[in-house]
C-alpha cells in the first residue's frame, strides 16, 4: 500500500466534496451576475477570480489546520511537529492540490456559458442555460456518489434525482436572491 504523501493527496482530491462545493460556488456566482449591466467577459472574470479566491482560501484552511492534529473527516491525526521552510511550502502545496476540484469544477458551467452566448443565446439566456448545466452537474456528482457507495436500480436513480432537485433548489435560491 502507497503511504506517500503524493498517495494521500491523490485519494483526497479523488473525493468529491470540493468538486460539489465548486460546482454549487459557481452556480452562485453566475447566477448573482447581472446580464443587463456586465458583459459577458465581466462575469467570466468575476467568477473565476472569485473560484481562485475561495480556492486559495480552502488550501490555507487545509494547511494552517494542520497543526491541530485532525483530517478532514475530523477523525484524529497523526500527531504533528513543526515544519521547516521547505516542508511548510510542500504542506501548501499539497493544500492547494488537495482543494484544487474546487476550482475545476468551475470549468464546466464556465464553459456552457461562454459557449451559450458565442452561439447566439442572449447573454441572460446564456446564464440560465449555465445554471441548468450546473444542476446536471449536481446530478451526476450524485450518480458518482452513489455508484461509489454501490447503490444499484431505483435507490441509485433516487440518490441522483435527489442530487438533480437539490441543484434546482439552489438555483431557485439564488436567483431569488439575486
Amino acid at each position: 500500500m502507497d503511504t506517500s504523501p503524493d498517495s494521500d493527496i491523490r485519494a483526497r482530491t479523488a473525493r468529491p466534496e470540493h468538486g460539489i462545493y465548486g460546482t454549487v460556488l459557481t452556480a452562485g456566482l453566475i447566477a448573482a451576475q447581472d446580464p443587463l449591466v456586465e458583459s459577458l467577459a465581466d462575469m467570466v472574470v468575476d467568477v473565476l477570480v472569485t473560484v481562485a479566491v475561495f480556492w486559495l482560501a480552502h488550501g490555507y484552511a487545509h494547511a494552517v489546520a494542520r497543526p491541530f492534529g485532525s483530517d478532514e473527516g475530523g477523525e484524529a491525526a497523526e500527531p504533528t511537529r513543526p515544519l521547516r521552510p521547505w516542508g511548510a511550502a510542500r504542506l501548501a502545496w499539497a493544500s492547494l492540490m488537495v482543494s484544487l476540484p474546487l476550482a475545476r469544477a468551475s470549468i464546466g458551467p464556465v464553459a456552457v456559458l461562454v459557449l451559450a452566448r458565442l452561439a447566439g443565446a442572449t447573454l441572460d439566456d446564456a446564464q440560465e442555460i449555465a445554471l441548468w448545466a450546473s444542476v446536471v452537474l449536481l446530478a451526476l456528482w450524485g450518480l458518482r456518489a452513489g455508484l461509489a457507495a454501490g447503490s444499484t436500480g431505483w435507490r441509485l436513480v433516487r440518490q441522483t434525482a435527489g442530487s438533480a432537485l437539490f441543484g434546482v433548489v439552489l438555483v431557485i435560491l439564488e436567483t431569488a436572491i439575486h
